[in-house]
């Protein structure tokens, strides 16, 4: 559930720098989720995630590598949009300790992800696709709906202002359990210019804590992180639509394993990246 956002007091500096941003569109921009302009538009995703644990004094890698084509599609749904994901291309690869890679593509995927969000992009989950465990790692329904678009003040705003965006949410997943805590911090930083496109550029920081337990092979595993986060949003305000998200985290948290009567320390590494090509 999502808390409310504050706005910082602004100082003379910023007023003055938010002619830059206003430059885009004439006035300054107003950052929240309508219908866009283009309701049918297709985003080039990428996921790097490293999870490295360390048992016996030796460390253990699990990698989830992958890209994908996300075909979004938007409707009407007061108070903001209903989205539809649907997993286009996948190309993917799932590395375990002592086992042969495994590749994944789009027949992981059955049906689409559906879900809501309101004029901020809190996220309401509408129904889920189904999802093999393996391609869990890169895509879960619960999750993609809640972190795929960014928090939005959802009002005018002008560089250096901020807000924050609380995400907490729990339930069954693919991979089993999951409970998240994420905060971000977005700050509007200036305007740039993409392919013809005038874009918002805003900066983002933030921690997040997951915990979920899953059943591997007939035993229970369980694992916790805390993650620091930063990266960036681009926003095309004239289209009304994300045109690029980039987040990166690392951190540190625990595994439980039967065979093991402690838990094991495992350090986390992410980079995620999302792009509209289409649309």
């Amino acid at each position: 559930m999502a808390m409310p956002r504050h706005q910082p007091a602004r100082s003379l500096a910023a007023f003055a720098a938010a002619l830059a941003v206003g430059s885009c569109t004439g006035a300054p921009p107003e950052l929240g989720y309508r219908l866009p302009a283009s309701p049918s538009v297709v985003y080039a995703y990428g996921d790097t995630t490293l999870v490295d644990v360390a048992i016996m004094g030796q460390s253990m890698e699990i990698a989830m590598r992958g890209d994908a084509d996300y075909g979004v599609s938007f409707a009407t749904a007061a108070p903001g949009v209903e989205v539809t994901l649907t997993v286009d291309r996948l190309d993917a690869s799932l590395t375990l300790p002592m086992a042969e890679t495994e590749r994944l593509d789009a027949s992981e995927v059955r049906g689409p992800l559906v879900f809501t969000l309101d004029g901020e992009g809190n996220a309401t989950v509408v129904s889920t696709p189904e999802v093999s465990m393996a391609a869990s790692r890169m895509l879960s329904g619960l999750t993609t709906a809640h972190s795929f678009f960014p928090g939005l003040p959802d009002r005018v705003v002008s560089v250096g202002d901020s807000w924050v965006d609380s995400i907490t949410y729990e339930g069954d997943a693919e991979l089993g359990a999951v409970t998240e805590a994420t905060v971000y911090v977005y700050s509007v930083v200036g305007d740039t210019v993409i392919d013809g496109r005038p874009l918002v550029e805003i900066a983002l920081s933030g921690s997040s804590r997951t915990s979920n337990s899953m059943n591997m092979s007939g035993m229970t595993v369980a694992q916790s992180s805390t993650v620091e986060l930063d990266g960036h949003v681009l926003w095309d305000e004239r289209a009304g639509i994300m045109f690029e998200m980039v987040r990166r985290g690392e951190g540190r948290g625990t595994v439980r394993i039967p065979m093991s009567p402690q838990p094991l320390p495992i350090t986390v590494r992410i980079t995620q990246k999302a792009r509209l090509v289409e649309g």
